[in-house]
Protein backbone atom coordinates (compact mmCIF):
# COMPACT_ATOMS: atom_id res chain seq x y z
CA UNK A 1 0.00 0.00 0.00
CA UNK A 2 1.37 3.23 -1.09
CA UNK A 3 1.75 5.97 1.68
CA UNK A 4 0.33 9.13 0.81
CA UNK A 5 2.91 11.94 1.07
CA UNK A 6 2.24 15.21 3.00
CA UNK A 7 1.52 18.78 0.75
CA UNK A 8 4.51 20.58 1.66
CA UNK A 9 2.24 23.76 2.17
CA UNK A 10 0.45 21.96 4.64
CA UNK A 11 3.85 20.69 6.52
CA UNK A 12 4.90 24.45 6.26
CA UNK A 13 1.64 26.07 7.26
CA UNK A 14 1.59 23.02 10.76
CA UNK A 15 4.93 24.69 11.10
CA UNK A 16 4.37 27.99 11.29
CA UNK A 17 1.44 27.66 13.89
CA UNK A 18 3.15 25.74 16.31
CA UNK A 19 6.29 27.86 16.64
CA UNK A 20 3.59 30.77 16.39
CA UNK A 21 1.64 29.05 19.41
CA UNK A 22 4.91 27.65 21.44
CA UNK A 23 6.46 31.38 21.23
CA UNK A 24 2.72 33.12 22.36
CA UNK A 25 2.87 30.14 25.39
CA UNK A 26 5.93 31.25 26.38
CA UNK A 27 5.23 34.90 26.95
CA UNK A 28 1.87 34.41 28.06
CA UNK A 29 -1.21 31.90 29.69
CA UNK A 30 -2.73 29.71 26.88
CA UNK A 31 -6.29 30.65 27.97
CA UNK A 32 -5.30 34.32 27.00
CA UNK A 33 -4.25 33.43 23.80
CA UNK A 34 -6.75 33.12 20.49
CA UNK A 35 -6.68 31.90 17.06
CA UNK A 36 -6.52 35.66 15.81
CA UNK A 37 -2.94 36.11 18.07
CA UNK A 38 -1.70 32.44 16.86
CA UNK A 39 -2.45 33.32 12.71
CA UNK A 40 -1.13 37.04 12.78
CA UNK A 41 2.23 35.65 14.36
CA UNK A 42 2.54 32.94 12.22
CA UNK A 43 1.72 35.02 9.25
CA UNK A 44 -1.36 33.16 7.77
CA UNK A 45 -4.81 34.25 7.74
CA UNK A 46 -7.18 32.80 10.36
CA UNK A 47 -9.42 31.07 7.80
CA UNK A 48 -6.06 28.86 6.86
CA UNK A 49 -5.98 28.10 10.86
CA UNK A 50 -9.54 26.55 10.50
CA UNK A 51 -8.60 25.04 7.59
CA UNK A 52 -6.18 22.76 9.34
CA UNK A 53 -7.30 22.84 13.03
CA UNK A 54 -11.06 23.29 14.79
CA UNK A 55 -9.40 25.24 17.74
CA UNK A 56 -5.90 26.30 19.13
CA UNK A 57 -7.00 23.44 21.97
CA UNK A 58 -6.68 20.92 18.70
CA UNK A 59 -3.40 22.44 17.21
CA UNK A 60 -2.09 22.10 20.70
CA UNK A 61 -2.82 18.58 21.28
CA UNK A 62 -1.92 17.62 17.82
CA UNK A 63 1.36 18.75 18.44
CA UNK A 64 1.99 17.79 22.23
CA UNK A 65 1.05 14.41 20.94
CA UNK A 66 3.85 14.17 18.21
CA UNK A 67 6.44 15.73 20.36
CA UNK A 68 5.65 13.00 22.95
CA UNK A 69 5.82 10.13 20.56
CA UNK A 70 8.56 11.44 19.17
CA UNK A 71 10.17 11.11 22.62
CA UNK A 72 9.36 7.58 23.32
CA UNK A 73 10.84 6.87 20.03
CA UNK A 74 14.08 7.72 21.12
CA UNK A 75 13.61 6.11 24.62
CA UNK A 76 12.63 2.88 23.91
CA UNK A 77 15.10 1.89 21.30
CA UNK A 78 16.57 -1.39 23.44
CA UNK A 79 17.64 -2.81 20.13
CA UNK A 80 20.27 0.22 19.92
CA UNK A 81 21.77 -0.73 23.59
CA UNK A 82 23.30 -3.87 25.05
CA UNK A 83 22.18 -3.75 28.65
CA UNK A 84 24.20 -6.37 29.25
CA UNK A 85 27.35 -4.41 28.44
CA UNK A 86 26.30 -1.39 30.58
CA UNK A 87 27.12 -1.35 34.44
CA UNK A 88 24.48 0.21 36.18
CA UNK A 89 26.69 1.00 38.93
CA UNK A 90 29.69 3.29 36.98
CA UNK A 91 27.84 6.32 38.00
CA UNK A 92 28.12 6.87 34.00
CA UNK A 93 24.48 7.56 32.88
CA UNK A 94 23.24 4.84 30.39
CA UNK A 95 22.62 6.28 27.11
CA UNK A 96 18.60 5.95 27.35
CA UNK A 97 18.79 8.30 29.87
CA UNK A 98 21.30 10.84 28.19
CA UNK A 99 18.57 10.49 25.05
CA UNK A 100 15.62 12.06 27.91
CA UNK A 101 17.58 14.92 28.43
CA UNK A 102 18.70 15.71 24.52
CA UNK A 103 15.29 15.20 23.55
CA UNK A 104 13.76 17.75 25.79
CA UNK A 105 16.95 20.12 24.96
CA UNK A 106 16.55 20.08 21.56
CA UNK A 107 12.65 21.03 22.44
CA UNK A 108 13.43 23.27 24.71
CA UNK A 109 11.39 26.12 24.00
CA UNK A 110 8.35 23.52 23.62
CA UNK A 111 9.01 22.24 27.24
CA UNK A 112 9.54 25.37 29.12
CA UNK A 113 6.39 26.66 27.32
CA UNK A 114 4.06 23.61 28.61
CA UNK A 115 5.88 22.52 31.80
CA UNK A 116 7.27 25.69 33.12
CA UNK A 117 5.52 29.16 31.51
CA UNK A 118 2.13 27.08 31.48
CA UNK A 119 2.07 24.04 33.17
CA UNK A 120 -0.72 22.43 30.95
CA UNK A 121 -1.84 19.49 32.75
CA UNK A 122 -2.26 17.30 30.07
CA UNK A 123 0.95 17.54 28.98
CA UNK A 124 2.72 16.96 32.12
CA UNK A 125 0.39 13.94 32.62
CA UNK A 126 0.99 12.67 29.44
CA UNK A 127 4.61 13.08 30.06
CA UNK A 128 4.32 11.23 33.32
CA UNK A 129 2.98 8.34 31.06
CA UNK A 130 6.03 8.26 29.17
CA UNK A 131 8.61 8.78 32.04
CA UNK A 132 6.50 5.86 33.93
CA UNK A 133 6.70 2.95 31.20
CA UNK A 134 11.23 4.16 31.03
CA UNK A 135 11.15 3.79 34.81
CA UNK A 136 8.88 0.41 34.92
CA UNK A 137 11.38 -1.07 32.17
CA UNK A 138 14.23 0.17 33.80
CA UNK A 139 13.57 -1.01 37.60
CA UNK A 140 12.67 -5.04 35.80
CA UNK A 141 15.91 -4.78 33.73
CA UNK A 142 17.72 -3.48 36.87
CA UNK A 143 15.95 -5.48 39.51
CA UNK A 144 13.53 -8.42 38.50
CA UNK A 145 13.26 -9.69 41.97
CA UNK A 146 10.89 -8.19 44.34
CA UNK A 147 12.63 -9.03 47.29
CA UNK A 148 15.68 -7.23 46.73
CA UNK A 149 13.26 -3.72 46.73
CA UNK A 150 13.45 -1.44 50.00
CA UNK A 151 9.40 -0.89 48.95
CA UNK A 152 7.21 -2.55 46.34
CA UNK A 153 7.61 -2.45 42.88
CA UNK A 154 4.98 -0.07 42.39
CA UNK A 155 5.46 1.99 44.57
CA UNK A 156 9.48 2.48 43.59
CA UNK A 157 8.51 3.34 40.14
CA UNK A 158 5.78 5.92 41.58
CA UNK A 159 8.95 7.63 43.69
CA UNK A 160 11.09 6.99 40.99
CA UNK A 161 8.52 8.70 38.19
CA UNK A 162 7.26 11.32 40.43
CA UNK A 163 11.15 12.75 41.06
CA UNK A 164 12.27 12.51 37.47
CA UNK A 165 9.55 14.78 35.77
CA UNK A 166 10.06 17.33 38.82
CA UNK A 167 13.33 17.22 37.87
CA UNK A 168 12.87 17.32 34.48
CA UNK A 169 10.43 20.57 34.95
CA UNK A 170 13.55 22.29 37.65
CA UNK A 171 16.28 21.76 34.96
CA UNK A 172 14.25 22.98 32.37
CA UNK A 173 12.90 25.96 34.69
CA UNK A 174 16.69 26.72 35.04
CA UNK A 175 17.93 26.99 31.95
CA UNK A 176 19.24 23.23 32.11
CA UNK A 177 22.16 24.40 34.76
CA UNK A 178 23.51 20.75 34.27
CA UNK A 179 24.83 19.26 30.57
CA UNK A 180 22.08 16.19 29.90
CA UNK A 181 25.09 13.66 30.39
CA UNK A 182 25.35 15.25 33.99
CA UNK A 183 21.77 15.73 34.98
CA UNK A 184 21.00 12.27 33.20
CA UNK A 185 23.70 10.92 35.84
CA UNK A 186 22.41 12.50 38.58
CA UNK A 187 18.79 11.08 37.90
CA UNK A 188 20.42 7.73 37.58
CA UNK A 189 22.46 7.41 40.37
CA UNK A 190 19.52 8.55 43.12
CA UNK A 191 17.18 5.81 40.86
CA UNK A 192 19.76 3.42 42.15
CA UNK A 193 21.69 4.24 45.39
CA UNK A 194 19.42 6.53 46.77
CA UNK A 195 20.56 10.10 48.08
CA UNK A 196 22.76 9.13 49.98
CA UNK A 197 26.57 7.56 49.47
CA UNK A 198 26.48 5.83 52.94
CA UNK A 199 23.41 5.46 55.54
CA UNK A 200 23.70 8.52 57.83
CA UNK A 201 24.33 7.47 61.41
CA UNK A 202 21.24 9.42 63.63
CA UNK A 203 23.68 11.68 66.30
CA UNK A 204 21.88 11.67 69.95
CA UNK A 205 22.14 15.31 71.39
CA UNK A 206 23.34 15.60 74.78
Amino acid sequence: MEVKKKDPRVIRTHLLLRKALIELMEERDFEQITVQDISERATVKRATFYLHFDDKQALAQQYMNEILEDLRGHLFVADADDPDQFDMLSGQAHPSFVRLFHQIAQNFNLYYALLVRNRVPYFASALLEVIHEFISKGVDFTEPDDRNLTATREIVVKYVESAFLEVIIWWVANNMPYSEEEIAAHLMNLSIRGPYKQIPERKSRI
